[in-house]
Order: C-alpha cells, then structure tokens, then sequence
C-alpha cells in the first residue's frame, strides 16, 4: 500500500491513502492548501495535541469550512477523530457557528424603551435559513456535518483497510503490523504567504478602505474578506482574516496605527484573525453586540482554556446599541443586523459630509423578505428594514457569496447603474462576476487603497500630535490638562530618507517622538534596531547627561515631533515620568535589548515592549551560593538571567540550569504572588534582573499577547538550559 504525506503550507499534514485522505491539524484556511492539492477537502480531521497557538492566536483545529464544503458540495458529514475532551471542545465551537447561539435576549441590544415591533426575531430567520439535512427530511443537526471519533481503548481507529494508532507525539497509519505512515501531532500555523508590495511606510489617509482580503472561505486564490476603514489616519479593522497581522506588516502598514477592530459574526472567514490582533502589543478596543460577543467568547474561550475573566481581560469589550450612532475615531457609525444563518451585523459610517456602508454577510433577496413575512417569521417593519438597504452611500462594499446564505449575484446586477458605480463587491470570487455587469470586486492590498476625498478638519493637525501623545506608553499616565501643554512645547521636523536624525558621540539635549516614517539604529555600522510611527528616540543620553551612543538614520520620509531637552523636564515634572526614564536608561545601557534577543521567550517582543520591560527591572548582582529565592516562600519577585549559572532547585536536589535569557517565574491566569515552587541558587556569580511580581502582571496586562504565551508556557520553555 502506498501512503503520501504532504506538508500543508499553511500547516498541518495531509495524508493520501487508498482508503482516502486525512488530515492532522486544521489551521485556519488549510482548506484551500488541499483544494489546490486535491481538488478536494478530506473527509477525516485528526486533532493535534495542541488546539490553539497562543503564539498566533488562532485555531489549530478549525473544522469550520471543511466541515462545509464536504455538507453541502459532498453531500457528507466529517469525521473528527481525538480525544474525548478534544472532541467536545471542537464541535462546541463548530455548533456555535452553524448553529448560532440558544439564547438570544435583542431587547438588551435596543435603546430603552424601543417600540418591540421594531426588534428582529433572529431565531426565527436563522431557522429558516438552517440547511436542511443530508436526507432532506429535517432541519440539519450537529451530527449532520461532523461526527466525533474517539480514540479506542488501544488508542487505535479503523480507517478503511487500515487503521491509524495514536502514541503521545504522534499519529501512524498502518497496515496490520506495518507502519505506512508516521506523522507528528505537534502542528503549527505556518502562517500565509504574502508578495510584499510595499514602497515604504504607509501613510494613512483621512478616510478611505485598506481591503486585505475580498474572496469566499472557498477560495483558494486570495484571502477571504476583510478589511481596514482609516478615519482621521487611525486604522479600524473589520473583520480580519487569519494571519492579517502578518499581511500588515508585510506591507509596511505599521499594526500599532489600529487600536479598534469590529467584528461582524461568528463565521470563520470573519473572526479567525480577531484573536490573533487582540494578542498584539497592547489591547484593543473591541466593537459588536453582545450576543455576537458571546458566541464568540465561547468559541475561543474554549479553545485557550481561560476562564471568562482572563479572557475578557485580553481586550477592552464596547458593546454596540443598534439604531444608536456611536463614534469610533470621529466618524458616526450605525449598526443594524443584517439576514444571515448567525447573527451578524452591517453598518454605515458618516465622516465629514462623505459615507460608507457595509453589509457583511447578508442575503439581500427582496422576494425572500416577502416570504419570510408571509410565513411569519418577520414582521412589516423587518421586512421594510431588510428591504431598504442604504444603496445612497459614497462608498458601498456588498456581500456576493454563494445562496442561499448569501446575496445572489444577479440581485445586485439588476441594480441601478448609478448604485453599481458605487459598489464593491466583497466575499466572492472573481470568476463569479458577470463579464459586462458593471461589477467589481473591492481591490486588495495598500496601493488599491480606497480613498474618499474629505476636506480636513481643522483640528487635523492637531489631532495627529495627540494621537502621538496617546500612543508613547511612557505618557500614558499623564492628566488630559497636559495635552494643551504638550502642544504648545512640540516643534515638527521633517526628515529625507537618508538623513541622520541623530549622530554618535553628539550631545542628548532633544526628545524626539515619530509622526510617521521609519529610522534605523545603527552602531560602528551594525544595525541595532528600528523605529516606527509612536516610538521615542534619544531619552539615554537625555536623562543620563551621556553623548549619543549611536547614530539614528532615517529609512523613509519622516515627520517627527521633537522636545528640547528642558521643555521635556518642564513637561514631565511632578511625574514618575523622569525616574522611569532613569531606569529605562540605565538598563539600555546595559544592553538588555540583546538580553531579549537571547531570551526564547521575549526574544519576539516588540520595541514598545521591550522599553516597558526595561522600566520595571532591577539589576542585581549574585555571589556564588546566594539563595536567590526559597522553595514555599512567597513570590515577590520574578527573574531574567543576564550572566551566570543559576540552579533551579526542589527540596535541595536541582532540577534545571538557567543561563542567559532564562525566565524564572510562574504565571497564573489571574494576578497574584504564589508561592515559590522551587528554590533558586546561583552556581556562580551572576547577573539577574529582578522584576516586582505585580509589576509584571500589569505589563502583561498592557500587553495580552504576552500574557497569553506565558500562559502556554512550561518551565523548561522559560529556561535556557546551561
């Protein structure tokens, strides 16, 4: 018998077999590696050992779309082999998102005293819109997509003319005794692969639409839809597509220029990529109803394992009042829930005399609304609501997706000329578009940008410097009466690419805070690190009174706001401002930047956090034999090595050895002190760097995705081993 295994690109391991295909590990979009394989999507799904990637921040086991095409293209169910455990947590998330939720309570979701004609009965439209079952006997059930398959008492499943068997790190195929196959069950996410067509940092317009992705789930050729609304130069982003932090940076579009992220449903396509920017370098604001919160606070609370608080804390929740404009970055939005299989809303934005309005996933079929009211499932004034979509906008991005879930094609052909000038078509693949009906797809990528021309307003200026003030961390502590302040002491300098921003050995008396553009560090020609829009250079020989150490050069065009060195003084006088900079100082000094390049688990931090982590560390010197810490007593204090040997220890017998860049700690999933698990002795002089255990909770705090990878984390993952 001949067996293939095939690394997928975007991770896990597809597996051909006379008996069929298989699959180990599902990340997301995995489904179009196979269909470019294939022509097809297997049947069978092997659960990793591991279910979510902290790292990244998304599903190793999404079935999700797999589950689809095989149910309503290949009119069969999945088969989902694993663990019990496993098993249950992979389907709860699958029935989440086909299903929707059990309960829904809209009431809540209304302004107060709303006339309750004007509140849908989404239960009722998404049971109409439920497949039926494979015999079409039935409204479809769970088992109707995906059956789970837990591994026998000898951890052995017949598949085929074969079975395969489970040991703890991996999955074989065999044959009798013969072992056709051996694959691993650690998987990885191993991301999307992006053209970089990048010409520089991205400057962000007024308003206008970054598209990332504008195709289907199905769609092999381009990712699925998602995008970017840029309203006063801040990033809103809308739905991301899995790996979408990876695609920003790949086209310079600096992620730190989007603190807001919408969430339309609870689909795959749409919410793969939520997680994964939520776990960046800080926390995000976070917008959509809170039964769409719910649903997908199921989905990966399950999949992470945090309980509802840890999960929560990850980012900053605003639950969103349908008919109420709210503003996101100035621009007024509305929100309304469109006709789908889940809940799932839409919305339109007003800034400045232009508009935009996005339907999500909906199925706008006027002949469809008609029967949903003849049946009783709406009433009048739903059926005028779904009926009059806001067609007036300056900009319209629609759904083109496959019926019956989805706005059939030839509804928005039959559009106004004058509308379809307006429209893009967002969800579909290109193929799918009439040639000749005036019809486009949204374009993809930072040059396709959309712009909508808007005349600034007069405090745009203005608003560009708070916005830096608001985003440099070492501010944020500061009152809001320090804003007017901070303008008044700011002068603007503009910088070609090329041009030193600073040179070595000058003197330190300026603060400088980038605008836009990117600067380089450079040391006796080595580059050291790299700056972007809201970084701060030249605080070092600032605060300590030392000569500038290294040049800073700019890579692009940059506008940066700069602080005479006593205008800086005066600014943050009566703050901890001054002494946080002396330690942060102190510690660049030192050179604990490459302390973090040698540290597997802070090597990946980004630059704001590593100048975070470097104000709350103490350096502090050990003499051979010092009792760093004792096993039972309270943890006070966490610890990075710098230098030396240290001995981790259990009841006087060693454990481990930690070197340089070891992490010595234990994180729980609320913030608290422990007790010490072990005992921690130098096996020689050392350097360590001491951290105040709160401390560093407040920074992962600040920062989720750090959090979340400690979480993960053993023992053995945090120590360098000597």
């Amino acid at each position: 018998m001949t067996v293939e295994v095939i690394q997928l690109e975007r991770g896990g391991t597809l597996i051909k077999t006379p008996s069929g295909s298989l699959q180990v590990g599902a990340p997301p979009e995995t489904i179009k590696d196979t269909m470019k394989i294939l022509g097809d999507v297997p049947d069978t799904f092997v659960i990793p050992n591991r279910m979510f990637s902290a790292e990244r921040g998304v599903s190793l086991s999404d079935i999700e779309f797999p589950a689809y095409y095989n149910f309503f293209i290949k009119r069969r169910s999945i088969r989902v082999i694993g663990m019990s455990h496993q098993i249950d947590t992979i389907l709860r998330v699958l029935r989440e998102a086909v299903l929707g939720p059990d309960n829904i309570q809209l009431v809540r979701e209304y302004p107060y005293g709303i006339n309750r004609d004007l509140i849908p009965n989404l239960r009722a439209e998404m049971e109409f819109l439920r497949p039926f079952s494979l015999s079409g006997k039935r409204k479809a059930e769970m088992n109707d997509m995906a059956i789970g398959v837990p591994w026998g008492p000898e951890n052995r499943v017949p598949f085929g003319d074969m079975a395969l068997e489970r040991s703890k790190d991996c999955l074989r195929v065999v044959s009798g005794k013969e072992i056709l196959a051996e694959v691993s069950l650690d998987v990885s996410f191993g991301g999307i692969p992006y053209t970089d067509k990048s010409g520089g940092p991205f400057e962000p317009p007024l308003f206008g639409i970054t598209v990332i992705g504008s195709g289907s789930g199905f769609d092999p050729k381009e990712m699925t839809s998602g995008f970017i609304i840029w309203i006063n130069r801040r990033g809103i982003l809308v739905d991301p597509p899995v790996d979408s932090t990876y695609w920003l940076k790949s086209m310079d579009i600096n992620p730190r220029l989007i603190d807001d992220c919408i969430l339309t449903h609870c689909h795959a396509d749409h919410d793969s990529g939520i997680l994964q920017k939520l776990l960046e370098e800080k926390k995000i604001n976070l917008y959509t109803t809170e039964t769409i919160m719910e649903s997908f606070v199921r989905k990966y609370q399950s999949l992470t394992g945090l309980n509802y608080k840890a999960f929560m804390s990850l980012f900053h929740f605003h639950p969103v009042t349908l008919q109420v404009p709210i503003r996101i970055n100035g621009g007024e939005f509305r929100f309304f829930y469109t006709l789908h299989s889940i809940p799932t809303i839409g919305f339109e934005i007003y800034y400045q005399g232009k508009s935009f309005v996005y339907s999500s996933d909906s199925l706008y079929c006027p002949d469809t609304f008609k029967k949903l009211f003849e049946r009783g499932d709406v009433n009048r004034y739903r059926m005028i609501e779904l009926t009059n979509f806001p067609w007036h906008h300056s900009v319209i991005f629609h759904e083109a997706g496959i019926p019956p879930l989805h706005t059939p094609m030839q509804t928005l052909n039959e559009l106004p000329e004058q509308v379809k000038k307006r429209i893009y078509l967002i969800h579909v693949a290109e193929k799918s578009i009439p040639e000749g009906s005036g019809l486009r797809k949204a374009p993809n990528g930072r040059e396709e940008s959309i712009l909508i021309d808007v005349t600034p307003p007069e405090s745009n200026e203005a608003l560009e410097y708070l916005n830096v003030l608001n985003h440099i961390d070492l501010f944020s502590g500061l009152p809001i009466e320090k804003a007017r302040e901070f303008l008044t002491l700011v002068k603007v300098e503009n910088f070609k690419a090329g041009d030193y921003v600073i040179k070595k050995n000058t003197v330190g008396d300026r603060f400088f805070m980038i605008v836009h553009g990117r600067a380089r560090v450079e040391r006796d020609g080595v580059v050291i690190k790299s700056y972007t829009n809201n970084d701060y250079i030249g605080e070092t020989s600032m605060i300590l009174n030392l000569p500038r150490n290294a040049d800073v050069i700019a890579e692009s065009d940059m506008k940066i706001l700069v602080m005479d060195k006593y205008d800086f003084l005066y600014f943050i006088r009566g703050s901890e401002i001054a002494r946080q900079m002396k330690i942060i100082a102190q510690n660049r000094e030192y050179d604990t930047w490459s302390l973090f390049d040698d540290a597997p688990l802070f090597k990946a931090l980004s630059a704001t956090q590593r100048t975070q982590l470097q104000g709350i560390m103490g350096r502090v010197r050990v003499k051979k034999g010092d009792v760093i810490a004792t096993q039972g007593t309270t943890r006070e204090t966490f610890y990075i090595v710098d230098s030396g040997l240290i001995s981790i220890e259990r009841s006087q017998r060693q454990i481990l050895k930690a070197g340089r860049g070891s992490f010595l700690a234990k994180i729980y999933a609320t913030p608290r002190r422990g007790m010490h698990r072990f005992s921690i002795v130098a096996q020689e002089e050392s350097v360590i760097y001491s951290i105040d255990t709160m401390e560093f909770y407040r920074f992962l705090e600040k920062n989720p995705g750090v959090f979340l990878s400690l979480r993960e984390a053993r023992i053995r993952d945090t120590v360098q081993n000597a």
